[in-house]
């Protein structure tokens, strides 16, 4: 069996984790945060049934920040794909573009909702669009 001083595995290059590592820590909170928020609403709403929109109103002051962040630094991941990178690559990197959107476009929605109904299919969309695209995301990184 190989140590792993003698495998093939290497660390990226600095300039290359800080650009994984901030698109990492944004989704982290975009997608980390929709999850503990959706998780918190129903002990928010029996202490208050205005506090999940005043909560929700304080976590947007972060995520939609990260949301830009992630945008951004995705631009650059995409900036930074190989050109001998295969088609299907490029296909995927596309779907993953798609969800992200869809995600943002969703949790917008979400936060303009006015009836419980449509506050509770957007922020799902919003949620399962972004754990869609953390998954493909992993699937890009190899």
């Amino acid at each position: 069996m190989r140590s792993l001083a003698e495998s093939s595995v290497q660390l990226a290059p600095a300039l290359t984790g800080f650009r994984l590592f901030i698109h990492v820590i944004a989704a982290t909170i975009w997608v980390g945060g929709q999850f503990t928020l959706a998780g918190l609403v129903p002990v928010l709403r029996r202490s208050n049934p205005e506090l999940p929109r005043t909560v929700a109103k304080a976590f947007n002051k972060i995520a939609w920040p990260a949301y830009a962040v992630l945008w951004a630094s995705g631009a650059w991941n995409l900036a930074n794909v190989p050109s001998d990178a295969p088609k299907s690559y490029h296909a995927v990197i596309g779907i993953k573009m798609t969800v992200v959107t869809l995600s943002g476009v969703a949790a917008y929605l979400h936060s303009k909702s006015k009836n419980p109904k449509s506050i509770a299919i957007w922020g799902s969309v919003s949620g399962l669009a972004a754990i869609g695209a953390t998954y493909v995301g992993v699937m890009l990184a190899g």
